[in-house]
């Protein structure tokens, strides 16, 4: 890699970068899964409005055969209410169910219906008190009334808070209506000798109904509109984690998305990195088709990735045709450098096994440097571009000893710091003391006392049609 694109790499003023989603893009969203639910949810609402009238149906039948039975009293005219009743939410739910899908279904269609239920119960109920010739006060003994609560109830599967408020304020002048409608009396004056029943349909007391339907009526409302907050910010909180995950290391993307504060705002710590790069990658790349590249670099990140994993690091960026690569952060460890130099050796074996395949026209030969030491990492930028970084003296200590790769002839290099947290020192060898570039203090250099040994694991080996 050309020493100037290693600085501004270094320097991490290059990709990646994460665009936060703006709110015009959770809007479209959240509109498109409403869009979704809103056929799915009439669907299901159309079902219910078949079952509701099977159920009304089923009750009459039963209900007059045992009154008949029992007293020898007919149903009269309650049977018919109840039969219209039921083939009216029969036929408005067979209607919905074949209206809900997505080529046929407009949003105006949950406007329709609810006007339809709605209204068919408005219309029974009064009937229910008309042909019996009792004034408005005796509303609420029509059994259908209390099918307002179980229309509402089903409503707020729609998720529509407006359609629900629509439907509330029809119930609500419908009932007003119809009381006005059949002489709704302040005081009822019954005969001296008759059961004081009037006073369960006093003014108060179905201004008490009243004002209950109507709390029925504004919960579902509140439930729908803490629904849809609530789904609204599941999406936004997905979206973000999306975008983070798709942006930021696996290992930092989660802590981000929490809120961990310290990355938020940077933070200093010790850590152990790790460069990985390609020798001769151009000369390689001039004898490949776009294709066939675009392949051997996939296979080689696959490889790296698998590597890493297997070592628990992690890689901060893919750079070109080559690697940062990170153990010890977010959170430090006692075998930090350890695991950093097993997986070096480690990725030399699969590097090794890889060209035994003769997949390749060329033979890859990699260079990786190590080093120990503090950096600065946390995510930087604002809210519409930001990106993890890592840096310090140590990343540049770490590049400069993949660079020196090439004039010792070695495939690895780490400085001694790196080396002091090894679990084998004794495996490698003292190989030069110098300031390397941009440094005045001179470092150690060490290298593996014995050539590194191919990986074993057939994790290690790309999946199954890749380079």
């Amino acid at each position: 890699m050309r020493p100037e694109l290693r600085r501004f790499v270094t320097s991490h003023e290059a990709e990646p970068f994460i665009s936060v989603p703006n709110r015009a893009l959770e809007g479209d969203l959240i509109e498109a899964l409403m869009r979704r639910h809103a056929v799915a949810a009439e669907r299901l609402i159309g079902w219910l409005r078949v079952a509701i009238g099977v159920c009304i149906i089923l009750t009459v039948l039963v209900a007059d055969r045992l009154l008949l039975e029992w007293t020898g009293v007919a149903l009269d005219m309650f049977q018919r209410n109840a039969w219209i009743a039921s083939l009216g939410f029969l036929a408005t739910g067979t209607a919905s169910i074949l209206l809900a899908v997505p080529q046929r279904w407009h949003h105006g269609f949950a406007y329709l219906f609810m006007v339809l239920d709605v209204g068919l119960v408005l219309v029974i109920a009064y009937l229910a008190v008309e042909e019996r010739g009792l004034p408005g006060n005796a509303l609420p003994s029509a059994p259908i009334v209390w099918a307002a609560p179980l229309i509402l109830a089903v409503g707020a599967l729609r998720y529509d808070v407006k359609v629900q408020l629509c439907a509330i304020a029809l119930f609500a002048l419908g009932f007003i209506g119809i009381a006005i409608a059949l002489d709704h009396r302040l005081v009822l004056t019954p005969g001296a000798d008759e059961v004081p029943w009037y006073r369960l349909f006093s003014m108060p007391v179905n201004l008490m109904r009243f004002l209950l339907i109507l709390l029925a009526g504004a919960a579902t409302a509140f439930g729908i509109v803490r629904s849809r907050r609530l789904l609204a910010s599941a999406v936004k909180d997905a979206v973000g984690r999306a975008s983070l995950a798709r942006f930021l290391p696996a290992e930092i993307a989660p802590r981000v998305a929490a809120g961990d504060a310290a990355l938020r705002r940077g933070r200093r710590q010790r850590a152990v990195i790790v460069f990985v790069d390609i020798r001769d990658s151009t000369g390689m790349a001039e004898g490949m088709d776009p294709e066939r590249l675009s392949l051997f670099f996939t296979a080689f990140r696959t490889r790296i990735l698998t590597c890493v994993r297997r070592h628990h690091g992690f890689v901060d960026k893919f750079i070109g045709d080559g690697a940062l690569i990170l153990f010890g952060v977010p959170d430090e460890s006692g075998d930090d450098a350890a695991r950093a130099l097993a997986f070096a050796h480690d990725l030399v074996g699969i590097v090794e096994e890889w060209n035994a395949t003769r997949e390749l026209p060329h033979t890859v030969r990699i260079g990786i440097g190590i080093h120990a030491g503090e950096v600065f990492c946390g995510i930087v930028g604002d809210d519409e571009r930001m990106e993890f970084t890592v840096l310090g003296d140590a990343v540049n200590v770490a590049s400069r000893l993949e660079q020196a790769t090439k004039r010792y002839g070695e495939m690895i290099l780490a400085s001694g710091t790196a080396v002091q947290g090894s679990s084998d020192p004794a495996a490698w060898r003292e190989i030069g003391h110098e300031p390397l570039a941009g440094r005045k203090e001179p470092i150690a250099i060490f290298a593996p006392a014995r050539p590194p040994q191919p990986a074993t694991d057939d994790a290690a080996a790309a999946p199954p049609g890749q380079p």
